[in-house]
């Protein structure tokens, strides 16, 4: 969606990047569940017993979605996601392993924008590549090549910061600490990204226009000269 938005001259706004970023309901579905798991654990200190409250509540937006019969596919994600956590909090009886399959996210998002940096195909390039209609063509404008460079590089970033803020924490079994991490660097911090890569990709495709623009106007003037000669 942000990508999208971005080559095609879309004006940034608040209503945009909260869109990009699954509007409302997807913020709340999002936030709810590790929210509810980190109250019920800190006043009850039982790790498998704060577990169930956050896959109660994933059910209930499934079933929601399922009444109004809109699209599950955010929904369902979202109960995957809790259902991972809440097994590795019964399997460990540990309240911060709620939180360790995040870790394991974190770290193949990293890994796969690092390769496909490094081997030349940015992850984001691909998507420019497809939305553009050609996979290859958006690597033959430097404008958009480095634009693309820059924002998987920021993304790295963002998902290192996640990384080396709430592993310390982990390791130092400050689940409260860590839950609190965990909101702050989650949907704020994705909505940053979200944000930069829109400004970076505006301006990239703003630059191509203004290139293509004056590279058609300068045919233009050959073909009259052309012409009048």
């Amino acid at each position: 969606r942000v990508v999208e938005a971005g080559m095609s001259g879309e004006a940034v706004s608040a209503g945009g990047v909260l869109a990009a970023i699954g509007g409302w309901r997807g913020v709340l579905e999002s936030l709810l569940p590790a929210t509810v798991y980190l109250v019920v654990y800190v006043v009850t200190q039982d790790a498998r017993l704060s577990a169930i409250a956050p896959l109660a509540i994933a059910g209930i937006a499934v079933v929601w979605r399922l009444v109004r019969r809109e699209p599950l596919t955010a929904a369902l994600s979202g109960v995957i996601g809790v259902i991972v956590c809440v097994a590795a909090v019964m399997f460990s009886g540990e309240g911060s392993s709620y939180f360790v399959p995040g870790f394991f996210i974190n770290a193949a998002w990293i890994l796969a924008h690092l390769i496909s940096l490094l081997v030349g195909w940015p992850v984001i390039g691909l998507l420019l590549g497809m939305l553009r209609g050609s996979l290859t063509g958006w690597r033959t404008i430097p404008v958009l090549r480095r634009a693309v460079q820059w924002v998987t590089v920021f993304w790295i970033i963002v998902f290192s910061a996640r990384l080396g803020v709430q592993l310390p924490l982990y390791f130092a079994d400050n689940t409260g600490a860590l839950g609190v991490a965990r909101l702050v660097m989650g949907i704020p911090l994705f909505a940053l990204a979200v944000l930069f890569t829109w400004l970076l990709l505006s301006r990239a495709s703003a630059l191509v226009d203004a290139t293509d623009g004056a590279v058609d106007a300068a045919k233009d003037n050959d073909s009259r000269s052309t012409s009048d000669e």
